[in-house]
């Protein structure tokens, strides 16, 4: 039987091959469609109109950033698999409530963008939360199905040293505010304080910030690294929690941060900048990384098997 073949579009952030929420995403999926036997090509947005002119057995778009594709997709493809990843609608609604009104028209963009979309066969979130606010979009055309994250496993380098880390894209209205929020906390902290920041975009910092740029998931994990998440917005599953936690990692949240996480003694929450510095404050004092934890089971899950089943029969078919 001739090999099938598969593209996947994503944003540019995503298909760059260095750590974030969005190559995690298209990483994973790329591999299960790998597994089942397809020839997989991923490209960004740039190259999205390239790829198109060829005929595709299927054709995944990741992210709501893709969506303008949607339309060009059905033409190269009978087979057309939407994965938004979180709930855009969530993540607008939740920058609007806290002033950012360059949202209002980006969310009509993306009405639009879906409402003027052709028929979508296979429609994911990463989340049940995400499905639930989308599903009133859909509501008429198909059911989401909840895919979820996979593969949080890395590679965790020995260290004694406890460092104070931040991984995010400061672009993106919440890391900034983020940033923000641990600038205040670093004021509350002893003067030799650092974060460590796996990101770019990030403008003006206090000079105790550290900055690494984008860098491989084999360059960012240490043992004794506290990763700090204070996100009070947004959508999906937050995986600046979830991968250092899998992975043995203590994490500083909020309420916010950890949706859809089991309970989990490495994860600890505070309320505010004040209870952010003073749970920094203890750790900093108490080495303790664990490769022991049940870390795989740490998120709710969800309806992985729906998806291969449809791959089975609307791709591959019938052996």
């Amino acid at each position: 039987m001739n090999r099938r073949n598969v593209l996947i579009i994503g944003t540019e952030v995503a298909t760059n091959g260095l750590e974030s929420g969005g190559s995690l995403r298209i990483s994973a999926i790329k591999e299960f469609l790998t597994s089942l036997g397809l020839d997989v090509q991923v490209v960004s947005r740039r190259n999205a109109r390239k790829a198109l002119v060829h005929d595709w057995e299927l054709i995944v778009l990741v992210s709501f950033a893709t969506a303008k594709f949607l339309r060009r997709a059905r033409k190269s493809s009978n087979a057309i698999w939407f994965d938004p990843t979180d709930s855009w609608r969530l993540t607008r609604f939740s920058l609007i409530r806290e002033g950012d009104l360059r949202q209002i028209p980006l969310l009509l963009r993306d009405l639009f963008w879906i409402w003027t979309s052709p028929r979508i066969d296979l429609l994911t979130f990463i989340t049940r939360r995400d499905s639930d606010y989308e599903k009133s979009w859909w509501s008429n055309r198909l059911n989401p199905i909840i895919y979820p994250v996979q593969n949080l496993n890395r590679l965790v380098r020995p260290s004694n040293e406890i460092r104070l880390v931040f991984v995010g894209d400061g672009s993106y209205g919440p890391n900034a505010a983020a940033l923000s929020f641990l600038t205040n906390v670093l004021q509350l902290l002893p003067v030799t304080s650092q974060i460590h920041i796996y990101g770019r975009g990030f403008e003006n910092l206090d000079s105790r910030f550290i900055c690494h740029g984008y860098s491989s998931n084999q360059e960012m994990y240490f043992e004794n690294d506290v990763h700090l998440a204070p996100i009070t917005s947004g959508a999906g599953l937050k995986l600046k929690v979830a991968v250092p936690l899998a992975n043995g990692l203590r994490v500083i949240s909020t309420p916010e941060g950890a949706t859809g996480l089991r309970e989990n003694s490495k994860l600890l929450i505070a309320n505010d900048e004040e209870s952010f510095a003073s749970l920094i404050l203890q750790l900093e004092v108490i080495h303790d990384f664990n490769r022991g934890l049940d870390s795989i089971d740490i998120y709710q899950v969800q309806e992985q098997p729906m998806v291969n089943n449809w791959i089975m029969k609307n791709i591959i078919g019938s052996p």
